[in-house]
Formats: C-alpha cells, structure tokens, sequence
C-alpha cells in the first residue's frame, strides 16, 4: 500500500505528519533568530564601546570557528545517544553562555577574554546543531517531504539573517545589549519547550564506544569515519569540494561587498545593497518551497551554483547600486535552493545510523572555507588588487573595460569576477564528471526508516 504524501509509516508512530516537523522548525527558528539577534548586537555593541575593528572581527570568528573545529567532534554523540536530548543540551548549554554574558556585563566584569571565551562557548554548543538537526529532519519527516522540510530551513535561515540586523538596528538603543541577551535567552527556552514537547522517532544506532577509547579519541575516531565515507564516495567528494568553493566565495563576498559599495556610494546605498540580498535570500527559500528542486538534486546543486556564478560576475561589472544589488539578490538567491538540494541528496544517500558523523564533516569541511576567506579578503583587496587597479595601476588598462574602469573599488569588482568566473568553470566541470553528474544514480539510496521506539 503506498504511503500517502506528507506521511511516513512509523511503528509506534503511525504516520509521521508533516506538522510535527514545523514545530520542531518553528522552535530552531525562533532560537536561531535570537542567536542572530543577540551576536549581531554585540558585535555593534562591542565596536562602539572599544572601537576596535579586529575586535569585531575576532567575535565574528569566535561565534563562527566552532562550527568548523567541534562540529566534526560531535557526530558520534549524534549517532548513538537520544538525539531529542543532545538538541535540548546544545541549546540549554548555548543559554548558560548567554546567561554569564550578562552577568558580566551586570557587574562591569566582561573582558575581552572572557568575552570571546563565552561567544566561542556558545556557538560549540549550538554546533550540536549542525549535524543533528538534519538527522532529526530525515527521521521526522516522510521521504518525498523531505525537500520541502529543507525548503522550510533554509526559510528559517534567511528569517534570521535578515531580521536579526533590523530588529537589532531597533532595539539595541531601546534595550540595550542586556535586552538582546534576554531575548536569546528567551528564544533558547522556546525551543528547549519545543523539543520536551515533540515526538521523536528513535534513530538506529547498533554501536557503543568501547571502554578502552577516550572520548576524545572516540570523538577523532568519529570524525574519521565521516570523512572516510565522504572520500570514498567520489561523486560525494565532488559535491564537497564544490559546496567548499562556495563557502570561501561566500566569505570573501560578505567581508569586501562594504568597501566595494562605499567605494562609489554612502552608507544608505549599502544598506540597500544588503537589503536586496536579503530579500534574494527570502526568494529562493520561497522558489524552493514552491518549487522542490528537480528530481535529480545534483542537477539543480551544479546548476544553481553555476547560476551563483554569473551573478557574482554580473554585481562586479559596473560601479554601480542597481548591479551590485541585482548581483548581490542573485548571489543569495541560489544559496537556499543549493543548500537544500545538497541535504536532500545527503540524506538520501547516507545511512541512518551514520548521518551524525557524516553531516558533522561534511557542514564542518563547507564552512571550513569561510573563516580563511576572511583572514584572505582584506590583504587580497588592499595589497594585491586594489593597488594593481588603481588609476595608472598595471592592471588598470587592461583589465579595467570588464569592471567598469580603473580606482577605488575596482579591484574588489575584479577579484569578484574571478571568483565567479571560477564558480562557473567549476560546476561545469563538476557536471562534466561522471562521478558527479550520476552520484544519485550510482549511490543506492540510504534506509530512511526510523526506529520503533519513540524519544518524548
């Protein structure tokens, strides 16, 4: 008897109704939102009181790092204990941080050690998140669903991203930074309330750490063995790399798109520049919710991140609000669909029993890229292509007709179109490689039916 849409057969469970997944997204949601919510303004609130650049830029990395060094970490944990109850600790440990933020504040005692100890803190806790919310999704949600189930998390993500910098603009003069703090609190019991509530099916598991292992060499242990099935499966591999390239790219873009913009314009421009990618961001969750993304995944990964390509290319040509936004909508506009094409794939491939270790290094390798692009972007714009592309520069001539002229701005706009040429060369060689092109047909796709037993 065929499984109606939307549902799955469940032993204990019955049918697993797609309702039950939007509580569970409802709830991250929310919490992502005051994670976003909260590290945006202390970012602003720390810049202003120490008026130090590298200091935000170090809370930036502390918030992020995490996710690409204790993520890989964590799989195992994932995959052989109650995956409700290690959500509900990564958000309860996430709280605690926040918490003793705000004491510190409260007693005029936060330094900028302690500071970056507990922003790093946090975010290694909520880097449980990583690899367990996707698991979570493929044992709550019926196959056939689960594109639109990924569609809802990457609306979720470009919620967060694009209220967190408005509501924070707002709020943070009213409240002031001990407000935000509250408000994360807040959003982190949400969806500790949420993740109590909801019924979760058991995922198999047949393996227990031996005694005689560590748990830190337990937890190396489990990343190598996410890693092994990655390299071994080279269409997998090839899709790595490819979502890899994507997060430097991503990186490199986030940090230089500000100085690109006020090299030509003012700060109301650039705010109308992010604005347009923001709401590319919102376009193509909505695009994928109505959409789903084509039958074969791979082919709307390789050809979205093509597509990334030519807008990253377009938004550098001229000096100029309407193309730099028009690139930046296009350039955020694809990363949804690529995003929840790329886990669909996964989670249909990978085995039940193994997708904590496996999606742990494959979120840690795709975000591994961004952090160096930010320790690269700055020295690449001002001693190597800002220098050669200034009026008079030796690439001015030459090179100036493809980004509109030779001066300010000009080398960021290069170095933007040759990271965009670079994406397109890749995806079509990515589609030109029968390892990747055929990875859904030459990989079986993975049991996805959970355990009997139930978690809540």
């Amino acid at each position: 008897m065929r499984t109606p849409p939307g549902h799955g057969i469940d032993d204990d469970l019955g049918p697993r109704p797609f309702s039950r997944f939007v509580l569970l997204w409802s709830g991250q949601t929310v919490s992502a939102m005051g994670s976003h919510l909260n590290g945006f303004g202390l970012g602003v609130w720390m810049y202003e009181h120490t008026q130090s650049t590298s200091l935000y830029a170090l809370i930036a990395l502390a918030s992020f790092a995490p996710g690409v060094l204790v993520a890989p970490l964590l799989g195992g944990v994932v995959d052989r204990k109650d995956l409700r109850k290690v959500m509900m600790l990564g958000h309860a440990g996430g709280a605690v941080c926040t918490v003793l933020i705000a004491l510190l504040i409260a007693l005029d005692r936060l330094s900028v050690g302690a500071i970056l100890l507990l922003v790093a803190g946090g975010a290694a806790f909520n880097s449980i998140q990583l690899p367990a919310l996707p698991k979570a999704t493929t044992l709550m949600v019926a196959p056939e669903q689960l594109p639109r189930a990924n569609g809802l998390m990457q609306l979720g993500v470009a919620m967060a991203r694009i209220t967190a910098p408005l509501l924070s603009g707002v709020l943070l003069p009213v409240i002031g930074v001990t407000g935000l703090l509250s408000i994360d609190l807040a959003t982190a019991f949400i969806s500790l309330a949420v993740l109590q509530a909801v019924r979760m099916p058991a995922a198999p598991s047949n393996e227990t750490a031996p005694a005689q292992v560590s748990l830190g060499g337990r937890a190396l242990q489990d990343a190598g063995v996410g890693w092994r099935y990655i390299r071994e499966r080279p269409g997998l591999l090839g899709l790595q790399a490819l979502l890899t390239l994507m997060g430097f790219n991503l990186g490199i873009l986030q940090v230089l798109v500000t100085p690109l913009v006020l090299s030509f314009a003012d700060v109301r421009t650039l705010g109308a520049v992010m604005t347009a990618g923001g709401v590319g961001m919102l376009a193509g969750s909505l695009l994928l919710l109505a959409w789903g993304g084509s039958r074969q995944r791979v082919w709307s990964v390789l050809g979205f991140v093509w597509l990334q390509g030519l807008f990253m290319g377009l938004g550098a040509t001229h000096a100029s609000p309407w193309v730099v936004g028009a690139g930046a909508f296009g350039v955020l506009l694809t990363v949804p669909v690529i995003m929840s094409c790329d886990q669909t794939l996964w989670q249909r491939k990978v085995p039940m029993a193994l997708q904590g270790r496996v999606f742990a290094v494959h979120s840690a390798l795709s975000g591994a890229s961004i952090p160096v692009a930010y320790l690269l972007s700055g020295p690449l714009a001002d001693h190597v292509f800002e220098p050669r592309m200034a009026v008079g520069g030796p690439w001015a001539s030459a090179l100036g007709p493809w980004v509109g002229g030779a001066g300010p701005g000009r080398g960021i706009a290069l170095l933007f179109l040759l990271l965009g040429a670079a994406t397109v060369l890749l995806a079509a060689a990515c589609a030109l490689l029968p390892s990747v092109r055929r990875v859904e047909q030459a990989l079986p796709d993975a049991p996805l039916e959970p355990h009997p037993g139930l978690t809540g």
